[in-house]
Order: structure tokens, then sequence, then C-alpha cells
């Protein structure tokens, strides 16, 4: 599987350079954004995030701060195909953590996950399906998504709600929230833990407004719940979280 999301990666890097330079039209921004995404593992602070963002957008081809993507089809079209790369932020650091038990668990790192993705789009909203796989070495395991987002649009503002499913495949589930027979052993108080494929629901709503004709305000929330397998983990002590993101686009082009 891994061989598959790399060469997945690949193919999508490919196409993002041939397609980005053969359109014309083409949107250009650059910004900064705050982002806030509390941790589900017990006793784990969260510190917003604020980061520098780069967006192209053409046709064919698009890069939104940590996400690139190229589509098969032009954009807006009825049916597409997107292959895209993503940093996954989910992580957990035992140097992070207040609580004894889990600060002497391992280390899990954050990927890049290669993903590819089905999109209709119909007067009622967008129908997407997608399915991705990390391509770092110690990220094994399938991610999948369904979703539907519908954009009310006007020239100085947009808002979009949005509501899915995301999996975890029992591999994924593994890495992130399982305690493994190693672990257990040599932490006291803390038992095994072996979660199956699972993942959580969410709702949530993204937006903008213009400011000026080149300033763009943005921002968006999103509140996530928990299946058991997961929220019923040794690591975990919440099933819900919100999380959301302010920022500020000059728009170039």
């Amino acid at each position: 599987m891994m061989n598959i999301a790399r060469e997945t990666a690949w193919v999508a890097c490919v196409l993002m350079l041939t397609t980005s330079s053969a359109y014309a039209e083409t949107r250009v921004s650059a910004g900064v954004i705050g982002a806030f995404s509390p941790q589900v593992y017990k006793d784990t602070d969260t510190d917003p995030l604020v980061v520098p963002t780069v967006n192209v957008e053409t046709d064919h081809f698009y890069f939104r701060g940590l996400t690139a993507g190229a589509r098969l089809a032009p954009k807006g079209s009825t049916h597409n195909l997107v292959l895209s790369a993503t940093y996954d932020p989910r992580r957990f650091d035992p140097a992070d953590t207040d609580d004894p038990q889990l600060s002497q668990l391992d280390k899990r790192d954050a990927s890049i996950v290669a993903a590819l993705a089905y999109q209709y789009h119909s007067p009622i909203g967008r129908f997407q399906a997608a399915v991705g796989e990390g391509v770092t070495h110690d990220r094994d395991g399938v991610y999948g998504e369904v979703s539907w987002k519908y954009g009310f649009n006007h020239p100085r503002w947009g808002v979009s709600p949005e509501v899915g499913y995301a999996y975890n495949s029992h591999e994924l589930n593994k890495h992130l929230y399982g305690v493994s027979a190693t672990e257990a052993s040599r932490v006291s108080g803390i038992e095994e833990y072996e979660p199956g494929s699972a993942g959580h629901y969410f709702v949530g709503a993204s937006g903008y407004f213009m400011l000026t004709e080149r300033i763009q305000l943005l921002g968006g929330v999103r509140y996530t719940n928990l299946d058991d397998e997961i929220a019923n983990s040794p690591m975990v002590d919440q099933s819900t979280a919100a999380s959301g993101y302010l920022g500020v686009n000059y728009i170039f082009m």
C-alpha cells in the first residue's frame, strides 16, 4: 500500500507541473492564517497555529497552504477526478502531555497524505468521495472521506456549509490511538488497546468576505464527533471537538 501511495503522490506532482503552465487564467493570493484544533489526547495542550500561506488556483491545478492538487477536468465540471497531496497534522508527542502514563508512550508523527477524490457537482451542492494513504515510512493505513458541500456566493462574500464522514482503517487508528503490548508492558496502569476501523462525523462551514477588491477575510469552523472505537482508547479523553481558523489574503491576480 505504501508503494501505491508514493506512486499516486508522484503522479499528482507530475500532473500539477504539466497543467499549471498550460492555463493562462490563474488566481494568486498570499496571506496569513491562524488555526486552532484541540487535541483529543488526554491532558495534551494545543497551541494555536499561525502560518503564512500562498495560494494558486487554475482550472486544473491548485495550491492552497498545505494542500496541492491536480484536476483531470476543468474546475467546476459536473464530474471530476482530483489527485492531491495534503499535510495531515494528526500526531502525538509524549512531551506535550501532562498525563504521567501517556508521557511514556511512543511518539506518533504527522504525515503527508496522497489522495484520489471523485467529485460530482450538482444543483444541490458538491458531493465528494476520497481515499488516501500516508506516504511517510511510519504511517500505514488508509484514510477515506465522503462529504457534501454547498456554496452560497455573493459578489463580496460567500458561505459554504459542509457535512461528512471521515474513515480511518484499522492500521491508521492503531498508529494514532492504539497502545501496543510493548507500551502496556512498560507503562504501569495502562492496558493494550487495538482499535478497529472507525472514524468521525463532521459538520462545519467556511466563508470569506471581501474587505476591498484585493483584501479578503476568510474563516471556518468544524465540529467533529468520534466513533466509539477511537473515543474508547485510553489515550483519548473526549469524543467531540471543535476547531476553527481565521485569516486574511491579499489577491494579486
